[in-house]
């Protein structure tokens, strides 16, 4: 049996403006499968947001437009599907965690009516039954005396049980895919963890597939499976989350792995900044989108768009550096395995 929920081919997303077309998605192409954490991880403005929310279809349209692709969910193409039959999907099917979520909440009804309208929406129960689903939801996510929680508003919870109650929201009608765009930026670093372990717990009990929208490598090391990292509406390079930090490829991810702090780093070295800006996507370059910031960008990289390369194990690099007849370069940053037994690197 295919446990593929979600498959996204050759996708491409524009926004129309007065200056111009913003070419916000460019021919992105990803799957997500059940039971596993996708983390989508890239500066702001390289396409994360805009990827989810066009699966979502959130995005308003106008300005933006579906120009091309396709985006497979469960036997459907959402981009051909009607808008009633995305609203039944949206919430019911697919869950979603936004950023902020004080402004994912109507203030000014109570968190139990919420999450009810949800339940009710999408399934065919009763009030009292709805109730006890909710407070049950509440439960799960791990809010205190759920039966009075069930009663109070949003500004009567902590921005970390505001967050609680926002998965028990996207959970609630049992959704196949959990969307989660940068769910702990307001929280805490204590919260961060909680809330990251609360939604793995989740995909595990309910065997759902999870997309992970953050530019936090941290993380993405506690919580993926796999890891595509984007940058300029493109999809540079996608590995298993393991590969991804001990064997990276693209100089983009080189660049975002050498400006985290680390353990083993000394004193007075120093985090190293990637120069430079995202190119302007009114006029995306025709060659590698990362050449003008990258130390390794070679003629062909201004001139010519890279092959996306099949390295094995599921590790693809959108690169010039990996084809036949490229210069071999050792890669400036790359963590050390170490095997647990006797302490040698791998």
């Amino acid at each position: 049996m295919d446990d593929k929920i979600l498959e996204v081919k050759n996708l491409h997303v524009s926004f129309d403006t007065y200056a111009g077309e913003v070419k916000a998605i460019r021919d992105l192409s990803f799957e997500v499968r059940r039971g596993e954490t996708l983390a989508i991880v890239g500066e702001s403005g390289s396409g994360k947001s805009v990827t989810v929310q066009t699966i979502m279809k959130l995005i308003p349209m106008p300005p933006g437009r579906i120009k091309s692709g396709e985006i497979w969910f469960e036997g459907q193409d959402l981009v051909k599907v009607s808008d009633k039959v995305m609203r039944q999907l949206r919430g019911g099917k697919i869950g979603m965690i936004f950023q902020d979520p004080m402004t994912s909440l109507n203030p000014t009804i109570k968190i139990g009516k919420q999450i009810m309208e949800v339940i009710k929406l999408h399934k065919k129960v009763s009030n009292a039954e709805a109730k006890k689903l909710a407070i049950e939801m509440l439960d799960k996510v791990g809010i205190p005396k759920p039966k009075d929680r069930f009663k109070q508003y949003p500004h009567e919870f902590s921005g970390g049980m505001r967050q609680r109650v926002v998965i028990a929201i996207a959970l609630a009608a049992e959704p196949d895919l959990l969307i989660c765009d940068e769910p702990t930026t307001a929280l805490d670093v204590t919260i961060q963890a909680q809330i990251l372990e609360l939604i793995n717990q989740l995909k595990n009990e309910m065997n759902i597939g999870v997309i992970l929208i953050t530019h936090d490598l941290g993380v993405v090391a506690e919580t993926a499976d796999r890891v595509i990292v984007m940058y300029a509406g493109e999809k540079l390079e996608e590995a298993n989350v393991v590969d991804l930090f001990y064997d990276p490829k693209h100089p983009y991810t080189w660049g975002l792995l050498e400006s985290l702090p680390r353990l083993d780093m000394d004193s007075n070295e120093r985090l190293k900044a990637i120069p430079g800006t995202p190119p302007d996507l009114l006029n995306p370059p025709k060659g590698d989108p990362f050449a003008a910031r990258s130390d390794y960008a070679m003629v062909i990289d201004y001139e010519e768009e890279p092959p996306l390369v099949d390295l094995g194990n599921n590790h693809f690099v959108k690169s010039w550096l990996y084809v036949e007849g490229a210069p071999k370069i050792d890669p400036p940053f790359r963590l050390k395995r170490k095997d647990k037994t006797d302490g040698e690197d791998l």
